[in-house]
């Protein structure tokens, strides 16, 4: 049996809107390697040629518009800025250490929104992770599975959050990755 395993990585930001599309496919451009070309990058989708297990993961790291207008800009910069240190793309670590308590604002609950990142095969969620988060924050989400596929399934990523923003471009923070188990199957 040939060996099945790919990973792609997101190559430009992804401009996400709440109110225009609830959830969008996560667009991964750039094959870092795919074993059997099973990973269609034009389309962000894997097909698997063999009936199998699979193990799949899928990242993507978010940056919440603080701008009034989202106008889209391939420099994240421009829309993603803490706003404790009002440093471009700040480690949130650092802000948390560099910053005492007391100049932190306490965020209500209007300050935040929930995100959610799913496995999404042949058009129907199989495994989904979702999560509340600050407004003000970069986000990463994760979601792993082992499925069971059929040789031809359609295997996609799905994001959906409430506010506006950016799915970063970060190969470290957004990427999909999947791999066949040696099985009898």
């Amino acid at each position: 049996m040939r060996a099945s395993a790919f990973r792609a990585n997101k190559n430009t930001p992804q401009l996400y809107k709440e109110a225009g599309t609830p959830s969008v496919k996560v667009l991964y451009q750039t094959e870092q390697f795919d074993l059997a070309n099973e990973y269609n990058p034009h389309i962000s989708t894997f097909i698997p040629t063999e009936n199998g297990i699979y193990e799949i993961t899928a990242k993507v790291s978010f940056c919440p518009s603080k701008r009034k207008s989202d106008n889209y800009s391939k420099n994240k910069k421009d829309s993603c800025k803490c706003d404790y240190c009002k440093k471009n793309s700040c480690d949130c670590e650092y802000c948390k250490k560099s910053h005492s308590s007391k100049d932190k604002k306490i965020p209500s609950s209007k300050e935040g929104y929930a995100a959610s990142i799913s496995i999404n095969v042949n058009g129907d969620d199989m495994d989904i992770v979702n999560d509340f988060f600050r407004k003000s924050r970069p986000i990463g989400l994760s979601v792993t599975t082992i499925l069971q596929l059929q040789a031809g399934d359609r295997v996609q990523v799905i994001f959906s959050a409430g506010a506006n923003g950016e799915i970063l471009a970060e190969a470290p923070l957004t990427n999909f990755q999947a791999a066949r188990f040696p099985s009898p199957m």
